[in-house]
């Protein structure tokens, strides 16, 4: 069975895209190659190769969690669409919302 090609088309930032081409030429490859090795790895290991550490909730994080998940959590509410100085949302917050 031959293998036929597909075309991939996204979107990202120019200056990201700049930086990882000049590394990408750096190792004498293409970004087509080296975006084909990234799938081939994705469907041969059926996981990211990435570091993703950075997506998991920090020590602060959990303990909120926590908190939340055992009913003894403060809750306030502040318009997203509100805006306000550093100073003032501390108040907010120290204020319970007010």
């Amino acid at each position: 069975m031959a293998l036929t090609n597909s075309s991939i088309s996204f979107r990202t930032v120019e200056k990201t895209k700049l930086e990882a081409y000049q590394v990408i030429e750096q190792y004498g490859l293409t970004p087509s190659q080296v975006f084909n090795m990234f799938l081939a790895q994705i469907a041969k290991t059926r996981s990211i190769p990435i570091d993703l550490n950075y997506l998991r909730p920090n020590k602060e994080t959990l303990e909120a969690i926590d908190e939340l998940d055992s009913g003894n959590a403060e809750s306030f509410f502040i318009e997203a669409s509100e805006n306000y100085s550093a100073e003032e949302f501390t108040k907010r917050i120290l204020n319970g919302g007010q």
